[in-house]
């Protein structure tokens, strides 16, 4: 009676033992994300009648022209040239967008009195902010793992030697693919190793 007590019992901590190393397998990090936006076209019905009786009008500022770069002449001050076109120099020049406040209809059903004006707009299609995502424990970042990640990021375009140790420059690489592909960046996610394609 007592070996088969002691049987059980020690069934019941092998259990208790391979039920908390499996917990322990899987690793998570709450890291940061950065905001998405995509550009959608939004359709404005702009009110071109007088008469707005009976009509249900707000006043939305609508995007007429969109901001832009654009390469322009300008003069050197500090210039000494004999003549004087050979003090213009051209720079790119940010010109801000230009809006203004419109009367606009709910619909086109309302009035023929208008006319349809589209603009693109950015809109936030998710927030800024941290999300907990699986990462790679420590122990599984082997010299093997690390150089494969290594040699990914360099068939990519970054900066690095496979020498196997997840150093500074791998870190700052990792990040700088994690946010351009964006997703959560921090730290060596599951995510970004199927990114890269290494299993």
């Amino acid at each position: 009676m007592k070996s088969l007590f002691t049987f059980i019992l020690s069934i019941s901590i092998s259990a208790l033992c391979l039920a908390q190393s499996n917990k322990t397998k899987d690793c998570n990090a709450n890291l940061q994300i950065d905001p998405i936006m995509e550009t959608v076209e939004r359709t404005h019905y702009v009110f071109t009648g007088a008469d707005t009786t009976g009509l249900n009008v707000t006043v939305t500022k609508i995007t007429v022209m969109e901001g832009r770069s654009e390469m322009v002449k300008r003069r050197d001050k500090d210039c000494t040239a004999p003549k004087i076109e050979d003090c213009y120099i051209s720079v790119l020049e940010e010109i801000p967008a230009v809006t203004m406040n419109l009367y606009t209809l709910a619909g086109p059903d309302l009035t023929d009195e208008y006319e349809i004006r589209k603009e693109r707009v950015q809109m936030e299609k998710r927030p800024a902010g941290q999300t907990k995502v699986a990462i790679v424990c420590e122990k599984n970042r082997t010299k093997n793992l690390i150089s494969k990640l290594q040699t990914s990021l360099i068939a990519k375009g970054y900066p690095l030697t496979v020498n196997g140790t997840y150093d500074s420059a791998t870190q700052l690489s990792v990040t700088d693919f994690q946010r351009a592909k964006k997703i959560a960046y921090g730290d060596l996610t599951l995510e970004t190793l199927a990114e890269l394609g290494i299993k």
